[in-house]
């Protein structure tokens, strides 16, 4: 019968495939490990969607105005803009209800938007569920009336830290035992190797 003149070839080539395997394994480690910035300190692999903010938002707009409104914890954040020009519009009078509720909204010269600090109102827009908003905006120009349903879902009044917290503090176990065991088996195919050709 014809013995190959390598008769530990196949051991070989196991122990290349278990040290390749470990390679490989040790490498997506590294690149899955949490803590991975780029120059700046920013998330390498962060999508672009779960960079944006979160918050609960509601939008409307007419022939002369176009609105967007963000819900925060503890405020309303307005952008009016001119739709024909999309340029912000500055000092207008705008209030908003919902239900029973009426406030007005404060421009800030600062950061160009308007903002509205009502506990109640800001609370109840939090609460989970559809709100009807209608939107009274005056001008020295123009005046018009907008209406808009903001859908607060049931995390909005959660802190929007969670997901960020998880990256960075889920190790993976999982694939630092699967590189042990490929490691472990490397080195004792290598004895194995060792021992018998001596």
């Amino acid at each position: 019968m014809f013995k190959s003149k390598f008769p530990f070839s196949g051991l070989s080539q196991l122990l290349r495939g278990a040290v390749c395997a470990t390679g490989i394994t040790f490498s997506a480690l590294a690149f899955s490990a949490p803590g991975a910035h780029g120059p700046n300190g920013e998330h390498l692999d962060v999508d672009t969607q779960v960079q944006q903010t979160e918050n609960p938002k509601f939008e409307s707009f007419t022939e002369s105005f176009e609105l967007l409104g963000e819900v925060f914890s503890d405020k309303v954040r307005l952008y009016l803009h001119d739709f024909s020009t999309n340029k912000p519009v500055a000092n207008a009078s705008i209030e908003l209800e919902s239900d029973t509720l009426s406030v007005q909204a404060g421009f800030s010269d600062d950061h160009q938007y308007y903002v509205i600090r009502d506990e109640a109102f800001v609370s109840k827009l939090n609460q989970p569920g559809e709100h009807e908003i209608v939107v009274t905006i005056l001008t020295e120009e123009h005046g018009d009336l907008l209406a808009s349903t903001l859908l607060t879902p049931e995390a909005a009044s959660a802190p929007q830290h969670g997901h960020e917290e998880e990256h960075h503090h889920a190790f993976p176990w999982t694939t630092v035992a699967i590189a042990l065991v490929f490691f472990a088996a490397g080195l004792a195919l290598a004895h194995f190797v060792q021992g018998r050709r001596k």
